[in-house]
């Protein structure tokens, strides 16, 4: 996975469609979640692998769908900082423990637990590995940036937050 990641091919491309086509899809592939997406009127240029973003994305947003109830509203931001662009995903749900929030982008590590589930409304059976926010954060380290993750204020959910170089 690793090596994958590591070999993808670079171009330059605008974050802000990527991250707005991904959105349109989420409405499709999870109707009972609301998607919105905040981004800037201009275009937010970045160096690297579109596909890659996209893929993080689904990390992010699956999790987001995990984690939140049924009828939530998730929203894609991009932002721009002075020397990166930033891709954050929030979710209403359980805040984040602030005991594990380091721990989160390891591999094979999850926090997922029936209660932690529960929030999201869903009797998910399907098997979690505990890799997709590691994937996320390879994919930040591919884009020569890094992932975090904090709780909404007034611990109402989370945030996932990924920094790109621009």
């Amino acid at each position: 996975m690793e090596e994958a990641i590591s070999n993808a091919e670079r171009m330059r491309f605008d974050l802000v469609p990527v991250v707005k086509a991904a959105a349109d899809s989420y409405r499709i592939a999870f109707p009972q979640r609301a998607f919105t997406t905040e981004t800037p009127d201009e275009p937010v240029v970045i160096d690297g692998a579109p596909d890659l973003i996209v893929q993080m994305l689904d990390k992010l947003v699956d999790n987001a769908v995990d984690f939140s109830p049924i009828g939530a509203q998730i929203v894609l931001r991009v932002r721009l900082e002075l020397e990166s662009a930033v891709v954050e995903v929030d979710n209403p749900g359980p805040p984040l423990d602030p005991s594990i929030r380091d721990r989160l982008f390891e591999s094979l590590w999850q926090s997922r637990t029936g209660a932690a589930c529960k929030a999201g409304d869903s009797d998910d059976s399907r098997p979690h590995f505990g890799l997709g926010l590691y994937i996320v954060r390879l994919i930040a380290e591919f884009h020569n940036g890094k992932a975090e993750a904090s709780s909404l204020p007034g611990d109402t959910g989370a945030r996932f937050t990924v920094h790109l170089a621009r």
